[in-house]
């Protein structure tokens, strides 16, 4: 976890450390999505504010002191003294994030009568989650996802819904 609002600014910065100091097969990613105002004009917005995710094929007590040098470093989930791997859904989530791209597009989604949302096409294919809200004016979704061993909230831009 790093302070929200310098999410990039630490991945460079954290990048830059670690490569300096030889850490090649070590990567840092910062997703964020597309989304668009009522008018239509397009931003970017974290997929999860305060959250930088690294891939690396080792991680060592040195790799975490360095980490946690950079400035807005908060702490490593769960713990410093004892980081955790992503497993199960975590992992399969943050490889789809990771395939589809840093940034994330648009989404074509549909509603069951459950009440969760399954996109169907775009870069989140075959994502699913629990509606918390839907806003139809701004073509936004609020759903939850089990990650990281908790709920997280999600808001996503989609172009088209159906419900089924």
């Amino acid at each position: 976890m790093v302070k929200t609002g310098e999410e990039e600014k630490f991945r460079n910065a954290a990048a830059k450390k670690l490569s300096e100091t030889g850490c090649t097969a070590t990567h840092l990613y910062f997703f964020r999505k597309q989304m668009q105002t009522r008018k239509g004009i397009g931003f970017l917005e974290p997929l999860f504010p305060g959250y930088v995710f690294l891939e690396t094929e080792e991680l060592t007590r040195a790799k975490i002191e360095l980490l946690k040098t950079v400035h807005g470093f908060y702490h490593m989930l769960f713990t410093n003294e004892e980081p955790q791997k992503l497993r199960n859904y975590d992992l399969d989530y943050f490889t789809m994030f990771r395939d589809s791209g840093e940034i994330l597009g648009f989404s074509k989604v549909t509603f069951n009568k459950a009440q969760h949302i399954v996109i169907v096409s775009g870069p989140l294919k075959g994502f699913e989650g629990r509606i918390i809200r839907v806003n139809r004016r701004c073509r936004r979704v609020t759903i939850a996802v089990e990650m990281f061993g908790d709920s997280k909230k999600v808001d996503l831009s989609y172009t088209e819904v159906t419900k089924v």
